[in-house]
């Protein structure tokens, strides 16, 4: 009777196993569809500046370092949160 117990136990978690494994590619597609996303809106960006801003790709490099180093992007996405909250209480 144990031993029964013990492949029972053992399928359930074999059966557990595969389902993360399922639901892990699905997270994983999702960010890529994501990635992708956020990557077009970065090139139509790019390009309406530098359309439009002249010296934009001359400046472009500078900028981004600047950026980087005064920026922590989880504080932008928790201060966007923390906007949308305020936001919506206010309605």
């Amino acid at each position: 009777m144990e031993e029964l117990d013990i492949k029972q136990q053992f399928h359930l978690l074999q059966k557990e196993v595969e389902a993360t494994g399922s639901l892990t590619e699905d997270v994983k597609l999702n960010l890529l569809s994501v990635i992708d996303s956020l990557k077009i809106e970065v090139e139509v960006l790019k390009r309406f500046l530098e359309r439009y801003h002249a010296d934009f790709p001359r400046r472009y490099a500078e900028l981004r370092e600047d950026i980087l180093h005064q920026v922590d992007p989880e504080w932008i996405e928790r201060s966007e949160v923390h906007k949308r909250t305020r936001r919506a209480k206010r309605a």
